[in-house]
């Protein structure tokens, strides 16, 4: 019997005003270069996801355009793009995997500069490769190839490029409603075009115990928990504890909440460096009617960046906490109201990477109902 496919396409646009009360993300102190000032803008989109499925596999596809004009701050008038692919197949019930490409090119975020007041875009592809075998007695490997690069100016820097090559492996083995197993990733990476801040290369690798535990259809819980090697050829290397714990409840049929900690070593590519990540992230959402959705969410996350001068500081240690309310209303089955505030506040040892900044905005969504 031949397979029959289902295919589904589905366009969609945007249009948003949003005033920002410090669009630089720039400190406010009173020695500060270059005072923040607010200014509003107009954000567009437009995009089409589109999914085929014939015999068990399946094609993904999105586009979207992305346009953004300010009111006062002009020049930071700019078109953003992002394509997204992936093809997900399965031999049997016990071989399956992925392949898959992702491309976007976007602003440089004001969060990750300082007293920067330049339009810097970047430039970002993602490939991926991953399969999982299953054993009948239940066993599970999932390997998965990664490669990033990233081309992504800086002040001074206008040719650094990041290049990132990691394989991840993970064993998992059920034991009735909870699954346990181990995680190992090895992580390379080159930094190029760095100027003064050197061109490190790294190493890193990451060995942790994983857990996972599904309670019928009402919560989640998942946790691993392990040590991070992280070597680079400039002698500034760093070994931490890392993992992470997750849990997510449906409390009710109208409410559900997560809450999820993570610790882990990222580069900072703004310093051609490493930094270690300990975030918290809290996210309720309640849906009293069919129509209305309300997302409250909060993030608090403690960054340290090791072998690092900053000015005339030592060291560097960073506390960030970020609030945001997101309504979404289906005033139509094509037109969707989503009005959404945000709070972001960042403190450091080094003042100047310090911020407080504020967003509130009104986007409304079109998209053809189904």
């Amino acid at each position: 019997m031949a397979a029959v496919a289902d295919s589904d396409l589905s366009p969609y646009a945007a249009a948003s005003y949003e005033h920002q009360t410090n669009p630089f993300y720039q400190w406010s102190g009173t020695t500060a270069p270059i005072a923040a000032s607010a200014d509003s803008l107009i954000r567009l989109r437009a995009g089409l996801d589109a999914r085929l499925t014939s015999s068990r596999q399946t094609l993904l596809a999105s586009a979207e355009v992305r346009r953004f004009d300010y009111r006062t701050l002009t020049f930071l008038g700019r078109t953003e793009e992002l394509l997204d692919g992936s093809y997900q197949w399965h031999l049997s019930s016990l071989v399956d995997g992925d392949v898959g490409y992702r491309h976007e090119h976007r602003m440089v975020p004001f969060e990750e500069l300082a007293n920067t007041r330049a339009l810097l875009m970047e430039t970002e592809g993602i490939a991926t490769a991953a399969v999982n075998v299953t054993s009948r007695a239940g066993w599970r490997i999932e390997s998965r190839l990664k490669r990033r690069s990233l081309a992504s100016p800086r002040p001074g820097v206008p040719r650094l490029d990041l290049d990132e090559n990691s394989i991840h492996e993970a064993v998992r083995h059920p034991l009735k409603r909870l699954s346990v197993g181990f995680d190992g990733e090895y992580l390379s990476g080159t930094y190029t075009g760095a100027g003064i801040l050197g061109a490190p290369r790294y190493h890193q690798t990451t060995l942790q115990l994983a857990a996972e535990r599904r309670i019928a259809q009402f919560s989640t819980f998942e946790g691993a928990v392990g040590y991070t090697w992280r070597d680079e050829t400039n002698g500034a290397g760093v070994s931490e504890f890392t993992g992470l714990v997750g849990y997510r409840r449906e409390i009710s049929s109208k409410t559900s909440a997560e809450i999820r900690l993570r610790r882990a070593i990222n580069s900072y590519v703004t310093d051609a460096g490493s930094e270690i990540d300990t975030d918290l992230a809290l996210r309720v959402v309640w849906q009293p009617t069919a129509k209305v959705q309300v997302e409250p969410s909060f993030i608090l996350m403690r960054s340290v960046f090791p072998g690092r001068t900053f000015a005339a500081e030592s060291s560097r240690h960073d506390q960030y906490r970020m609030m945001a309310l997101d309504i979404h209303y289906q005033v139509l089955d094509w037109l969707a109201l989503h009005p959404y505030v945000r709070h972001a506040l960042r403190s450091s040892s080094v003042p100047t990477f310090g911020f407080d900044a504020s967003a509130i905005g009104l986007e409304l969504v079109m998209k053809e109902s189904k």
